[in-house]
């Protein structure tokens, strides 16, 4: 199978680097597909019906798939806990998930852990350790490979009664960063994370003349044509900035950095690509193209509508309901509501990721294999999703025919449908042999060694340099000369 040897290869590049890194369809199919275990002659019944039947839709390929195999888990717990950091996404995959599935209601509940991503890292080691319960738990790109890679905090998904065929609709990255140094398959992703500039439309027709996504695109395709369409502002007299905040371009930035941030022996690896980024960065500080605000902080989402930036780097996650685009418009009814689009940028790039992880403890087996079926699986599931959170989901099937037939509408775009321009970018997205178990750790240093050489409080690029590698030799785990 192409996917499982590209995986495979990835999990090589992963292994080496970590040694040393959000249905149209009956609510009761998906729990029939795997409720019992069938015998050995029913499972090649099925395998050859699968066979046959190969030019069928994706979400009946995924029932024969599951069909065929044994979720060892127990179901003998109340309810299916589900831990986060966050409810924003959590929260919304639980109502969308017992509505379609009303048998579940009230059976699925979400577990606060931490408050950001970074924090959550520390505390499920602290959770796991002690007597609550825990069923499946969400983690995130940057430190994904801390729990893949340990079987104390991770157990296969095949133990669910999932293939790796049965992810054979999803993007290959995802799977491929959901599976550990040894070729298991440990976590699905219900998401990819393309990203875009998303621009404010009356001020860009105003100042620049722009009325429409591919006009304003012209302005921003590359980071020189950036750049100078940030400098011609401030040249006409508009105290407005092009980027949103450091931390937004650093987002860009960060995924272009074309190798991982340690080679093979755990070596902190410091390039070109340092320089070029904090040089920039240092660039648009000083010159206004980037406002001064924090990302993050109230100010942030106030720059939304008092007409200082342009836009904003947001992903697909920043744009749907309660979102930060949301918040940068004022809510609905907002100042700023409905008055951004969406346009590729000045690059390609993505923001994070998020996978549902199995625990060990999971006493909830059922529904667990439901919950990550629901939403990493069945096409036609995944797609109700999408439509009902307005979330580029992990199945590009579900998101060519929402493209095609063109019925997403974000009120917070003006009703622009974000997925016709972030589709092409996700098929393009590209994470192999970039992430590491440190990342999360390594790529703050140095946003904040670059902040800092920004704002001048650091004054010269050697002593930023010096700066972030003080910090990273913090990092257990790593080597830094």
């Amino acid at each position: 199978m192409n996917k499982l040897k590209k995986s495979l290869a990835l999990i090589a590049t992963l292994a080496i680097a970590s040694t040393a890194f959000y249905a149209c369809g009956d609510s009761s199919s998906t729990a029939d597909t795997s409720s019992s275990t069938p015998d050995s002659s029913s499972s090649e019944e099925a395998s050859e019906e699968s066979s046959e039947e190969s030019s069928e839709e994706s979400s009946e390929e995924s029932s024969e798939a599951t069909a065929s195999a044994e979720n060892k888990v127990a179901e003998t717990g109340d309810k299916l806990s589900l831990l986060c950091w966050t409810g924003d996404d959590v929260e919304k995959m639980i109502e969308n998930f017992t509505d379609a599935n009303p048998d579940y209601a009230g059976k699925v509940e979400y577990v606060n852990v931490g408050s950001s991503g970074g924090e959550a890292r520390e505390q499920y080691a602290n959770y796991f350790a002690g007597d609550e319960d825990v069923d499946l738990f969400v983690l995130e790109a940057d430190w994904i490979l801390d729990y893949i890679n340990n079987d104390e905090y991770t157990a296969p998904l095949a133990d669910l009664g999932f293939t790796e065929a049965d992810f054979d609709g999803c993007y290959d990255y995802t799977v491929s960063i959901g599976t550990d140094k040894n070729g298991v398959l440990k976590a699905a992703s219900w998401q990819s994370t393309p990203g875009g500039y998303v621009y404010r439309t009356d001020l860009a027709e105003e100042y620049l003349g722009a009325k429409t996504p591919d006009e304003m695109q012209e302005f921003v395709k590359d980071w020189d044509t950036f750049t100078a369409t940030a400098k011609k502002l401030q040249d006409d007299g508009h105290k407005i900035a092009m980027a949103d905040t450091l931390g937004g371009m650093w987002q860009v930035w960060q995924y272009n950095r074309s190798n991982a941030w340690l080679d093979a022996d755990n070596k902190l690896i410091v390039d070109d690509y340092c320089k070029t980024y904090a040089d920039l960065a240092k660039e648009y500080y000083e010159n206004g193209y980037v406002t001064k605000e924090d990302q993050w902080s109230d100010g942030w989402y106030a720059i939304g509508q008092d007409d200082s930036t342009m836009g904003y780097f947001f992903c697909t996650w920043c744009l749907g309901k309660g979102s930060m685009l949301s918040n940068a418009e004022g809510g609905e009814g907002g100042k700023t509501f409905g008055k951004y689009n969406i346009t590729a940028g000045p690059s390609g790039w993505a923001w994070g990721g998020s996978w549902l992880a199995l625990s060990p403890k999971c006493d909830n087996g059922q529904i667990a294999h439901d919950f990550i079926n629901y939403f990493t699986v069945d096409a036609s599931t995944a797609k109700d999703y999408a439509l009902f959170k307005s979330e580029f989901v992990n199945n590009p099937t579900a998101m060519k025919e929402i493209v095609d037939e063109g019925s997403n509408k974000n009120d917070l775009l003006g009703g622009q449908d974000q997925f016709s321009v972030l589709y092409e970018s996700a098929a393009n997205i590209d994470m192999d042999g970039k992430i590491t178990a440190f990342d999360s750790q390594i790529k703050d240093a140095f946003n904040t060694a670059v902040t800092k050489y920004a704002k001048g409080d650091i004054a010269s690029y050697d002593d930023m340099i010096t700066e972030f590698k003080k910090e990273a030799a913090k990092i257990e785990g790593i080597t830094v000369e």
